[in-house]
């Protein structure tokens, strides 16, 4: 630690206050002196400040093709309105630093009290970097900042640490850019020169109480983002600028404090009961089906492709290029969907709207939130009504993102993960079960199950780091991004699924089900945008029927569960969410992120942040949403944000008050 000598000391103690001819700016060094102890602490604060804008230089950096400006000034009000967030990340998660500075105590001009200031400096920058850092390869997965929810998840069936490794592995290069940061950060605070003397010399209780109350007024204008009524959130990231720059603008400390502790919802106030179950519920009332089943009960299985974005289907992307070949051919021979859009992000967000009808339209995923305990009915329990049988199938470690009890309260007899598979010659080392030896495990234990059975297996081998086999290293097109080779052996263990499971004798008789979980990163415009990043397939195969087609109906996964039910027939009520395939309503999908809730219906996606629509697109024709038509389309816009409005209500106030069930 550097310490200047008494010299400026010696200046101030060389004024005489008393004489009439002081010079103003003798005044203004006066009060300089005593407000010493602030312009210290901003000098060191300010190097957290430099630290925050490198990350966020680096951020872009990797992820330039997501993020859209057209003109520098653009690029420098997207930098400048992130300041705002930088200061109230550090200013709150540095109070214990903050006091030690403005505190009227004489120790402050102690070496060693210097040195613990230091200390208590470096640990605090050096948390607040790893957060930054994580989040410039962690975004391309979840096109967000990280949350609290990310926390909860990485504690979640321990595969952090396993995966641990290769993380380290995989971003050498941002573990030693963190280092260097930590390094820089260290040496720009020693190079700024202390004088305890100035520190030491006594004030009265006046200028002491003055330096504390500045102090505490500093913290709380720019912890609150400024003076305006309420403290800045999330969603005031998206002030003035498009929905697809706001991750840039915030940064990961602040993300993560803000939602820290806020998983409660509170059910907007947008319409009376008779004017929301007028335009929204989710109380299905069908025109029962069970027209494509045969005189047999159907059996159903549910299979989740991990990371499949329809862009990696030359069928679904309709491209000559592709990387799932045998999934193309199959949805040659089914119903296919060519718009649609998943309800989240994440893995652990497409479980519950795939199994269980329900979105994930808040910041954590509804597995780690609050509301997990509630009462609920998964399509399994629907099922047990109908005396089928049912297991879910997932690779992974017992436990990994709580998908073992999310599936026993949704009403699944069993969970078949890596424990039950039972041989760790065949665990990829990193996420679980290799996807080929996996889909055997599961035909064998359909071997041994009543039927009608509901089935669901979910796949892993192309998550990141996309391990497959050694034996299978030559084998697949390793294409120009990462996840391609992992796609073409996850598509050629799905094959040889098909292509046993053909063999048996319950084949004819079972719906399958087959979609994505999320998206994966891509470099395509469209598919990089706020419209295209949700884009998965989706098909309904039953083998020898004539459930055949490719449909441009707008649908999602919390519609899965209706179009089965009403697929074999099912005659009850229950709360879903979505809305079966087969009936004849308009489809339409919706989605949250960054404080921004979207809604497909049509050619249009509309974007809407809890008060006001701040965006309308027509994402068939222009993909990139580079042409806002909120004010050039009122009446449209207003019919969607209706629409949405209602479901926002319905959906908190069901969670709210815990009535996911009929009864």
């Amino acid at each position: 630690m550097l310490i200047q000598s008494d010299k400026t000391a010696i200046v101030f103690n060389m004024l005489d206050l008393t004489s009439r001819k002081v010079s103003p700016i003798f005044y203004i060094c006066y009060m300089m002196q005593h407000i010493y102890p602030i312009i210290i602490l901003l000098k060191r604060l300010g190097i957290i400040m430099l630290l925050f804008t490198f990350c966020r230089i680096l951020f872009l950096a990797f992820s330039i093709d997501y993020f859209n400006a057209d003109t520098i000034g653009e690029w420098l009000f997207i930098f400048i309105h992130g300041l705002r967030f930088d200061i109230s990340a550090l200013l709150y998660l540095n109070l214990p630093f903050v006091f030690l500075h403005i505190l009227p105590l004489k120790a402050r001009s102690n070496r060693a009290y210097q040195k613990a200031t230091f200390i208590l400096f470096t640990v605090v920058t050096t948390l607040l970097l790893f957060a930054n850092l994580s989040d410039v390869t962690y975004f391309d997965f979840t096109f967000k900042r990280a949350t609290s929810d990310s926390l909860i998840m990485f504690a979640l069936g321990g595969d952090f640490i396993h995966l641990l490794p290769s993380l380290i592995l995989d971003f050498w290069y941002l573990i030693l850019i963190w280092i260097a940061l930590i390094v820089l950060g260290n040496r720009l605070y020693k190079g700024i020169k202390v004088d305890l003397g100035l520190l030491a010399k006594q004030r009265s209780l006046m200028m002491n109480g003055a330096i504390l109350a500045i102090g505490i007024a500093l913290v709380i204008i720019g912890g609150r983002g400024g003076l305006q009524y309420k403290p800045i959130g999330i969603i005031d990231a998206g002030n003035n600028i498009s929905s697809q720059n706001m991750a840039l603008v915030l940064n990961t400390p602040f993300s993560i404090m803000t939602t820290f502790g806020k998983e409660e919802l509170r059910p907007p106030s947008y319409f009376n009961k008779e004017e929301l179950n007028a335009i929204y519920s989710p109380l299905p009332i069908h025109a029962y089906k069970g027209s494509f089943s045969d005189s047999l009960p159907t059996n159903v299985i549910i299979i989740i492709l991990e990371s499949f974005s329809s862009e990696y289907s030359a069928f679904f992307n309709n491209s000559e290029i592709g990387y799932t070949p045998f999934l193309d051919s199959l949805a040659a021979n089914s119903l296919a969907f060519s718009n649609c859009f998943a309800n989240g992000k994440k893995s652990i967000e497409a479980i519950p709207s795939i199994l269980a009808s329900l979105p994930t339209l808040m910041n954590n995923p509804y597995i780690t939130s609050v509301y997990a305990g509630n009462r609920l009915e998964g399509l399994a329990a629907l099922l047990s009504r109908k005396n089928y049988s049912s297991a879910f199938y997932h690779g992974g470690s017992n436990g990994t993102m709580g998908y073992d009890a999310f599936t026993s309260v949704a009403g699944f007899e069993k969970y078949m993960g890596r424990t039950e598979y039972g041989n760790e010659g065949d665990y990829d080392g990193k996420w679980g079960i290799y996807d080929e030896e996996f889909f055997n495990f599961f035909l064998e234990n359909i071997k041994e199950q009543k039927e009608p059975f509901f089935n669901c297996i979910a796949t892993l081998s192309s998550h990141h780091p996309y391990s497959i086999p050694d034996k299978y290293s030559d084998r697949f097109e390793k294409g120009t991004l990462d996840i391609h080779q992992s796609l073409g052996y996850a598509d050629f263990a799905l094959r040889r699924f098909f292509e046993e499971a053909s063999k048996t004798d319950w084949y004819n008789r079972t719906l399958f089900v087959i979609t994505a979980d999320h998206t994966e990163n891509s470099k395509d415009p469209y598919y990089v945008g706020r419209a295209g990043m949700y884009d998965i397939p989706l098909l309904f195969f039953k083998p020898n029927s004539d459930l055949k087609g490719l449909s441009s109906r707008v649908t999602q996964h919390i519609d899965i569960m209706p179009s089965i039910l009403d697929f074999i027939g099912y005659e009850e009520e229950y709360i879903a969410f979505g809305q079966s395939v087969f009936n004849n309503n308009e489809g339409y999908s919706v989605n949250f992120l960054n404080e921004i809730y979207q809604l497909y219906l049509g050619d249009y996606m509309l974007q809407f942040d809890r008060e006001k629509s701040v965006a309308l697109f027509n994402y068939q024709a222009d993909g990139a949403l580079k042409n806002n038509l909120l004010e050039e389309e009122k009446e449209g816009a207003l019919e969607l944000e209706t629409k949405l409005k209602a479901i926002i209500q319905s959906y908190n106030e069901r969670l709210t008050s815990n009535q996911l069930t009929v009864k």
